[in-house]
């Protein structure tokens, strides 16, 4: 470690996943919306589009070719996870392992609830943090508030139908031409995102923060008249009951995923690495 590194506090970063949304965190890192921050080496299963990324970040962070290379980086204290829930299945015990936090924006693994409590107990004998961000959702924080008192949490997610396009879930209907609200999915959260895993990550973190993933009921719609990518939740129990609705703007790169869910990374990475009033968190 250079003397530099060495008198470098800000927040070590390793990033696990260069697409869209990797990209997105890495350029709000190096333009200082996220202040306290430093991005010090990529990783992607595609090596080529880990060396792409790194070269358009100044400072270079190192471009890993695996992830305990990039876990061999003394200067990293977050991995931040932007690929899949298939990365957090196949890392997130790793990561935590090895002493380092995880920020993960795939919450769709944790309805794997084996899993969740393996990732849990881990971070908690090494000192670990778990981030995960609200993404496109709003109004979490009122969720867990309640939690103890829901009843029933149901979430419907409606988008365009092209946002579906390659889900597993939305196969039958690939080929079709959808003209009219078409419910893709209705049921238990934990089947939802296997079916839709670019598209409902939002029902893992409902239900994390919730009654579990077995007791969240989602439905899937598309909609070629929708106006974004429409969630709407409500909530019910001894507490009362709530209803919010969010209209995103599909994010302009990847129209699988909503502009807030990006926005509330930056936010949520920002706050974390940063010192000041945390608000609802």
């Amino acid at each position: 470690m250079t003397d530099s590194a060495q008198l470098d506090e800000r927040v070590g970063i390793g990033l696990l996943g260069c697409g869209t949304m990797g990209s997105e965190i890495a350029l709000a890192v190096v333009n200082r919306s996220v202040k306290n921050a430093r991005i010090v080496a990529v990783f992607d299963e595609d090596a080529a589009q880990a060396a792409r990324l790194a070269d358009t970040l100044d400072p270079t962070p190192i471009a890993c070719r695996t992830v305990a290379e990039m876990l061999a980086v003394q200067d990293i204290s977050l991995v931040v996870e932007c690929a899949a829930p298939a990365a957090v299945a196949a890392h997130g015990e790793t990561v935590l392992a090895a002493g380092r936090s995880l920020f993960t924006l795939s919450s769709g693994a944790f309805t794997d609830t084996a899993l969740l409590d393996r990732m849990t107990t881990l971070a908690a004998r090494n000192g670990c943090d778990i981030v995960v961000p609200s993404g496109a959702l709003g109004g979490i924080d009122a969720l867990r508030s309640v939690r103890d008192q829901l009843d029933e949490v149901t979430l419907t997610s409606t988008k365009p139908p092209r946002a579906f396009s390659g889900a597993p879930g939305f196969a039958k209907w690939e080929e079709l031409q959808i003209t009219e609200p078409t419910v893709l999915y209705e049921g238990p959260a934990r089947d939802a995102v296997p079916l839709f895993p670019a598209n409902v990550n939002v029902a893992a973190t409902l239900s994390i923060a919730g009654i579990g993933p077995e007791r969240t009921i989602v439905k899937v719609v598309a909609d070629p008249a929708s106006p974004g990518n429409v969630h709407e939740i409500h909530a019910s129990g001894a507490f009362g009951e709530f209803t919010f609705r969010l209209i995103n703007q599909p994010h302009v790169r990847n129209p699988r995923t909503s502009h807030l869910a990006v926005l509330s990374a930056i936010e949520t990475l920002r706050a974390y690495c940063e010192r000041g009033p945390r608000i609802g968190t």
